[in-house]
C-alpha cells in the first residue's frame, strides 16, 4: 500500500482487507502486507525485497493519479530499471474516462492535460487494466517470475478494476479453492479452547483454526476455521467436519455437558 495518509493515521486502509478478502475465494493466501510513503526510494526497496523473497503475486494500491504525490509507477519502474513510457491504449483510457466524466456534468472539462496525461505513462512492458469508475488505469507487469498489479487508491475504482480485469486473470492460472467459516463457541477463556483447537487440527489435515480473541469474561470465542486445497466438496467438508468436531468437544467441556 502506498500513501502518506495511510501512515499518518489520515486515512484507513480498508482496500486490504477488501482485497484480501476476495483473493481467498480464489485460492490466494496473502503472506504479507506492508505499507510505505508516496516516496519513490520507498516503493523501489519495497517492492525489490518482495520479489526477492520470493513473492509472485504484488498488488499496489494508491499513488496512480494526476498529481505530483502519486508516483507509484515511477517508483516501480524506478526499482525494477525500467524506462517510464507513454502508453497509447492507457491514454485512450483516461481520454474515454475524462469524456464520459465531463458528459455527466462531474468535471468542467475533457481537455487532455498533462496532468492527466501522466496517468498514461508507464513502466517499460506493462498492460493497462481498464478503469470504467474513475481516470487512472490500473497496471499489470510481469517481470523477474513476479506479476505486480497496480491498482487506484479510491475503493470504488479499485473494486471495479479488481472483479473487472484482475480476477478473470487470477482465474485463469488458479487452480486451489478455499473455504472458511466463522464459529461462536460458549466459552469465556480461550486457554480452556486451546487444547480442543490443538485436537481436531491433529486430526483433521489441511485445516486452519484461528481464534479470534475477545477480552477475558465475555461470553463467546469466535473461531476462524479455513481450508484450501483442488476439491471444491473436499475443502468444504473438511472445514464442516472441523467445525462439527469443535462443537461437539467444546459441549464435552461444559458443566452440563
Amino acid at each position: 500500500m502506498v500513501g502518506n495518509e495511510i501512515l499518518d493515521g489520515i486515512t484507513l486502509d480498508t482496500n486490504s482487507q477488501w482485497i484480501i478478502n476476495h483473493l481467498k475465494p480464489l485460492g490466494l493466501t496473502v503472506h504479507e502486507t506492508t505499507t510505505v510513503r508516496d516516496d519513490l526510494h520507498a516503493i523501489g526497496t519495497a517492492l525489490n525485497r518482495l520479489i526477492d523473497d520470493g513473492c509472485n503475486l504484488i498488488f499496489t494500491t494508491g499513488g496512480l493519479g494526476p498529481t505530483h504525490d502519486d508516483m507509484t509507477l515511477q517508483g516501480v519502474a524506478q526499482g525494477l530499471g525500467l524506462p517510464l513510457e507513454l502508453d497509447q491504449a492507457s491514454l485512450e483510457i483516461v481520454t474515454r474516462q475524462y469524456r464520459v466524466l465531463h458528459e455527466k456534468g462531474i468535471i468542467e472539462s475533457a481537455a487532455m492535460t498533462d496532468s492527466r496525461r501522466k496517468m498514461a505513462i508507464l513502466p517499460r512492458g506493462s498492460k493497462p487494466l481498464d478503469n470504467r469508475v474513475g481516470g487512472a488505469p490500473g497496471v499489470l507487469l510481469e517481470t523477474r517470475d513476479a506479476t505486480i498489479i497496480c491498482l487506484p487508491g479510491v475503493p470504488l475504482e479499485l473494486k471495479w478494476i479488481f472483479e473487472e480485469q484482475v480476477t478473470p486473470i487470477l482465474k485463469e492460472t488458479v487452480r486451489d479453492v478455499y473455504a472458511e467459516r466463522i464459529v461462536t463457541l460458549p466459552l469465556r477463556d480461550e486457554s480452556t479452547l486451546a487444547p480442543i483447537i490443538d485436537q481436531v487440527m491433529a486430526e483433521s489435515p489441511g485445516v486452519y483454526i484461528k481464534s479470534l480473541v475477545k477480552p477475558y469474561g465475555e461470553e463467546g470465542i469466535r473461531l476462524w476455521v479455513s481450508s484450501l486445497g483442488e476439491d471444491k466438496d473436499e475443502v468444504e467438508a473438511r472445514v464442516t467436519e472441523a467445525v462439527d468436531r469443535l462443537v461437539a468437544l467444546t459441549r464435552e467441556t461444559l458443566p452440563n455437558g
